[in-house]
């Protein structure tokens, strides 16, 4: 997988691991295709919190 973003939890419970390009975290990343400008496709990985704050909604 090339042309890769992260995004990840700030001051979450673990480091997440983001030097990789594929979504090999202990959080499960998901994976989104991006469009690029230029046409290409790119990916973008959300992290996913594990003390669940994108649970509660808010």
């Amino acid at each position: 997988m090339t042309n890769v973003l992260h995004v990840t939890p700030q001051r979450d419970l673990v480091d997440h691991d983001t030097s990789t390009a594929e979504p090999d975290c202990v959080c499960g990343p998901e994976v989104r295709p991006v469009t690029q400008d230029d046409g290409s496709m790119g990916w973008l990985l959300v992290h996913h919190s594990l003390d669940g704050r994108e649970q509660a909604g808010g």
